[in-house]
Order: structure tokens, then sequence, then C-alpha cells
């Protein structure tokens, strides 16, 4: 009876105990074919190598796309005829856009451009697929929420796209091709029709002689490279000016050399195919030249985007290639430098931006000013607010007949760009002076009355007997009012009561070989002349020899005396800055050349003491106290606009 129920009840269970053996032993294959999940340690740096490992920076693409490749079992066929596989793989994509394909496209195909002979068709071919993809992966909105700006791969979208249309430009350089409208140019799969170009440069593209690409140099002698990051190739545009006679007014103040432009180039590609037939896809392109002086960052499709800028490859190249400026020269003799002295831009004149010119010191050229104008163009806001200036002069000329010539030509531009005198921006005008270049500027803030004449002269300028050239230029040396659109005055190492340098005994003989420019002999002979011997102690000192730059800045001097004690207008803000050899913050002490008590002035809005000797204009705390004063100055003037 028991052992009934029993054998019934294992007949009935047979198929469940089978089912639960069959069950168990399937699962036990099904773990045993399953992969092991977890993590072990590895290195840390080669880790962050494999991750960051990408076609910019080995022979391999990076995990991303080997990823993508592997999971579309791509790699065999990638590894055996890249190209075809790369063309279906476009061809994919127009059926399935995803920004997955794309990437992998850009970078293969950036890959391959590398591979391929160096700017051969089929590497400049593929580099422009690149940035096609690239742009696409970045800004076409039919793949879904952009990506975001922080995630490395966009960074490195941003890469293939600028290195891809870098290697076009060489290619078109060196193939002598140059824009047309409507011209094709093929992709891995279809064209990109150029249907527009363009610049906001100060001069059409035809005008520039040549042009690179910034990162085909590297810069010596400066010790910060001031560039930003973001889309675009940033060029060295090339432009020689016409000759003086073909010139027009404006361009008077431009540079009588070769002038170079920082410029980004960027090609903007419609997302949108304009034309599919059959295997032939036609994209539209738009080439934009930008002026990074103006334009730091550009708007596409609702998404704001900066631009990739280089000022200081840019700055470096043009002083590389200009003449040797021969300032030692022009300090022995004035004339070498009479037909290149005067006032000059570094770019074009912008109306909305506040002029700041820098004046040179004694023996030295406006090359001097090169670490400053490096540092200050790479500040934006400094960039974006002021325009620069220099002037060049021969430095064996006296002060106050060099001080004339600059007066003039401040006068000048102001005649051209501002006549009425109601241009906000040029009336804020800044004067940044080293040295000698200092005192050429504070003549630009006084008031002389009849205090400079009475020092040289003790007769009435209308008993001279010269001629009325040689009267007038003489009127505009002794005879002077504050110009009223120069608002700040920077010093720096300026001797306003000289220094005993200038009388040393071999700097006398050195100075007696100095010629100054003729205009400059002939007033002298002709005011001695007009004066006679009974005249005094001028005419002692103008018969002997004619003044020089050096006799300017002797503490002796009776004119620099003079200059010292007229005070500077009550509208403009003035600043010292002045070297102390052996200690910072600290006033007394020398710069080996000027001493404290003859760079300091009262009444200055600040004094910075900067431990350097007299070449404190290239310290970096000097150009960092001239950037601080600039930013003051954009405060006052803004407040007072209010």
């Amino acid at each position: 009876m028991d052992v009934t129920p029993v054998q019934k009840r294992h007949d009935s269970m047979s198929p469940v105990f089978y089912g639960l053996v069959s069950g168990l032993f399937f699962l036990i294959l099904l773990i045993g074919c399953a992969h092991k999940v977890g993590v072990h340690p590895v290195d840390f740096e080669r880790r962050y190598e494999e991750m960051s490992r990408s076609a910019l920076n080995s022979a391999s693409p990076s995990e991303r796309t080997m990823l993508f490749l592997r999971q579309r079992d791509l790699i065999d066929a990638w590894k055996r005829d890249p190209i075809p596989m790369m063309t279906e793989l476009d061809r994919t994509f127009h059926q399935n856009p995803d920004r997955e394909t794309l990437f992998a496209l850009m970078e293969l195909c950036y890959l391959e451009a590398h591979r391929a002979p160096k700017l051969s068709d089929l590497a400049v071919k593929l580099y422009r697929s690149c940035t096609l993809y690239a742009y696409n992966y970045l800004f076409d909105a039919k793949l879904g929420p952009p990506p975001s700006s922080y995630h490395p791969h966009s960074r490195l979208a941003c890469e293939f796209y600028n290195r891809s249309l870098a290697a076009q430009i060489l290619y078109n350089r060196n193939r002598n091709i140059g824009y047309r409208k409507n011209l094709r140019l093929p992709l891995l799969r279809g064209c990109v029709e150029l249907v527009a170009r363009h610049s906001e440069l100060a001069w059409s593209p035809e005008e520039f002689d040549r042009y690179f690409i910034a990162y085909e140099f590297e810069v010596e002698g400066l010790a910060k490279h001031h560039r930003s990051f973001g889309l675009g190739v940033p060029l060295i545009a090339v432009y020689t000016p016409p000759a003086l006679e073909k010139r027009t007014t404006e361009d008077r103040f431009l540079p009588k050399v070769q002038l170079t432009c920082p410029a980004t180039v960027f090609v903007k590609i419609d997302p949108l195919i304009s034309q599919v037939q059959g295997e032939a896809i036609t994209y539209r392109g738009e080439i934009l030249a930008y002026d990074p002086f103006k334009t730091q960052e550009i708007s596409i499709g609702g998404r704001t985007a900066p631009l990739e800028t280089d000022f200081t490859t840019a700055l470096a190249y043009g002083i590389d290639k200009a003449p040797p400026p021969e300032k030692m020269k022009a300090f022995f003799d004035a004339e070498t430098w009479a037909e290149r002295q005067g006032l000059f831009m570094l770019q074009p004149f912008q109306s909305d931006k506040i002029p700041v010119v820098f004046v040179h010191g004694l023996m030295s050229s406006p090359e001097t000013w090169l670490l400053m104008f490096n540092d200050l163009l790479g500040d934006p806001q400094i960039r974006q607010r002021y325009q620069f200036w220099y002037f060049l002069y021969p430095t064996g000329n006296p002060v106050l007949y060099s001080a004339s010539i600059l007066r003039d030509s401040l006068v000048e531009i102001s005649s051209v760009y501002d006549p009425a005198g109601t241009n906000p921006a040029f009336n804020r005008m800044v004067l940044v002076g080293h040295s000698m270049g200092g005192l050429l500027s504070k003549a630009m803030v006084q008031q002389s009355g009849d205090l400079v004449w009475r020092v040289l002269f003790d007769k009435p300028i209308d008993d001279l007997d010269i001629p009325v050239e040689q009267r007038s230029m003489l009127e505009c040396i002794a005879f002077f009012e504050p110009l009223p659109f120069v608002s700040r005055v920077i010093f720096i190492a300026v001797p306003h009561r000289g220094s005993e340098l200038a009388r040393m005994p071999i700097v006398e003989r050195v100075q007696s070989i100095v010629k100054p420019a003729t205009r400059a002999v002939e007033l002298t002979t002709g005011v001695v002349s007009s004066l006679g011997r009974d005249t005094g102690p001028i005419y002692e000192l103008l018969s002997k020899r004619v003044s020089t730059g050096v006799d300017s800045l002797r503490p002796d001097n009776p004119m620099l005396h003079t200059l010292a004690e007229i005070p500077i207008a009550p509208h403009v803000t003035y600043h010292s800055i002045i070297g102390n050899h052996e200690a910072a913050d600290t006033p007394g002490g020398t710069d080996r050349v000027v001493p404290y008590d003859s760079a300091h002035l009262e009444g200055a809005a600040s004094e910075k003491i900067v431990r350097s000797d007299h070449g404190v204009h290239a310290h970096p705390l000097a150009i960092h106290e001239v950037k601080r004063i600039l930013r003051e100055h954009l405060v006052t003037m803004d407040h007072a606009e209010r």
C-alpha cells in the first residue's frame, strides 16, 4: 500500500525531474560561455595614454573608433582596403545619420590622409572630408542635441577640423590655387561647392602678398606666446603698403615696410545636403576670414564658438622680416631717419578704439616695445578696446626738436581721423614714454608759455633775422600747448631732471660726432648768425656745436630744468614706473642710468618701483603695471560717458 503511492509519485514527477536537470545543464553551459565581469588594476599613466590615443597623436584610431569598427565587424575591411570601406560607411551614414558614424569617419579620414603621400590629391580629398565630418559632428542639428563642449570627443572634433583645414590651405598655397566662386572640391563621396567668401580684414584677400599658417613657425625671443584655442586656422597675412606717392590720406600712417596681420580662416559648410543625385552629393561651403582684433567668437546654428587665434607669431614674424632699425646709426646721423621718422600704426585706424602711442628712448627704436606689445595684445580686454601706435625718431636730435615732430604728427593724425574733435575714443589717447621718450611725451601735455623761449633767448622772436620756415620751426619748438586729446601719460624710467651719465667724459667724446638732422643744423646756424656775439651763454653754446639728444639729458641743462618745472595739464592723469636695480617698491636708488630723484614726479596718480635696470619697460612687473593702468583708464572713460 505504501509502495504503490510512492511509485505513482515517482512516475508523475519524472518529466519535472528531467526538465530540471536539462535546465540546470543548459544554465551551466550558459554560465560557462559568459564573460567574466569585474575590474583589475592597471598603471594609471598607461591607461590614460590609451584613453587619450587618437589619430592626432598616434598611428592608430582612438578606442572609440576601434570599438565602432569592432561592433560592426569592419576591422578586417578597414585594414584590407580602407577607402572603399569608408565610402560605404558614408553611404550608411546618409541612410541612418548619427554622430557615432560621423566620429569614426572623421578620424579614419584624417588617419588615411596622414598615411597618404604628403599634400597629394588623395590626402587633401581625405582632409577635406575630415573637415566636413568634423563640422557636421559639431553643428548638424539633424543629429539631435549638440555635443557638450567639454566632452573630449568635441575637443577632438575641433582639432580634426583645424588640422584638416590647415592641410588644405597648405595644399592650395603650394598649388597656387585661389578662391573661385562655384569651385567644386571632391570629397570621399560627393563634393563641396564654394558659394561665397567673406573677409573682415583691413585689405581684400587679393591685396595680401602671401600668407602663412601660424604653426609653420616657432617663436623666439618672446617669453609669452599669446594664442586662443577654438575653431579655425590662425594665419599670418603679409601686406606691403603702396609706395608713398600712391597712398591715400589714411594710408600715410602705415609703416613704410611690409605689415603682418593676424587672421583666422574658417570654412562654414551647410550641414544640409543641397543636392543629391544618386551618388552625387553636393555641400555648400563659405570661406570666412576673420580679424581677431575685431572678432574673437562666432555663432553657428545658434551655438557660440571661440576662434583659434595667434597674435604672437604674427608679431614675431613681422619683426623678423623687417629691415634692421639701425638705431645706432640714426643716433649718430639723424638724417638717416629723416624719411622714416613719424607716427605709425600697427593696424589701420579703428574709430572705436583708444589710441596708445609708444615713444622709445635714446639710441633705441620701436622694437624696444616688443615684449610689452606682445603682452598687451594677449589681453582680450585691452586688445578689444585699444589700438597701438608708435613714434619713430632719430634720438641724436635735441629733445624739443623731436617733441615738435611728435606734436605735429599727433595733430596731423587728429585732423585726418577726428577733425571735429568729437570721437570719445580718440580723445582718451594714452602716451607711453620710456627714458627720453617720456620727455617728448611730457611736452605734449605741458603749456610752455614763454618760459622755454626766455631760457633760450633774451630777445623777441620777431627780432631774429631768420627765414620764415626756420622761424615757424622755432616757434613750434619753443611755444606749445597741451594737446586736448591726450588724457593720460605713463612715464617709464624718464630722466625728468637729467642723468649724470650724459656728462661723463666718454659720453662727451661720443656725442661730439653726433650729427643732428639737417633742418636742426640749419636752424641752429641761422639762429647763431642772427644772435650776434653779445647775446651771451646761448650764443656760446650754439656756436660751439649743434645741440644733441644727449645734451638734452644733462642735469645742468637749463632747458631740462625748465621743463621739469612746467606743470602737466590738469585734465591729464599721469603715472610713473621707475627702476631701482637694488630693491622693488623702495624709493631711492637708481636704474643705473636714471636716479629715483630724477624719475619721480609729484602729483602722479601712481608710482610703481620695479627692481630693474634702465630697461624696466621690458620687465614683467612694469608690463603688468601698464596693463593695470590701461584697465583703470577704461573704467574712468566708461564712467565719464554714463
